[in-house]
C-alpha cells in the first residue's frame, strides 16, 4: 500500500495503455508500478448488470422544498430588520 507524496491519499492501481500505474484519485499524481511490485496489485472492476434507475416522487417535490427555503430566507431577512430596528431604539 502506498500513499501520495503530495496529499497523502491512498494511491489506486490503474492502467494507462499497457502500463500499470498507481494514481492518486484526489490530486492526480501518478507513479509507475515497478515490475517486481506488479504481483502485489490487482485491478478489477465489477459492474452490476441488474442495476436499474429507480425514480420517486421526490423529483417533483423538489420545487416545493426550494420554495420553502426561499420563505425561510425571507423570514430571516425580516427578523434581521426587526432586530436592527430594536437595537437602534435601545442605543
Amino acid at each position: 500500500m502506498k500513499f501520495c507524496p503530495k496529499c497523502g491519499t491512498l494511491l489506486v492501481p490503474s492502467k494507462k495503455g499497457k502500463k500499470s500505474t498507481l494514481k492518486c484519485p484526489k490530486c492526480g499524481y501518478e507513479e509507475r508500478i515497478k515490475r517486481a511490485a506488479k504481483s502485489e496489485y490487482k485491478l478489477s472492476v465489477k459492474a452490476d448488470t441488474n442495476l436499474k434507475v429507480k425514480t420517486t416522487s421526490l423529483v417533483s417535490e423538489k420545487k416545493e422544498v426550494l420554495r420553502k427555503k426561499e420563505e425561510i430566507e425571507q423570514e430571516k431577512e425580516e427578523f434581521y430588520e426587526v432586530l436592527l430596528d430594536l437595537m437602534k431604539e435601545e442605543g
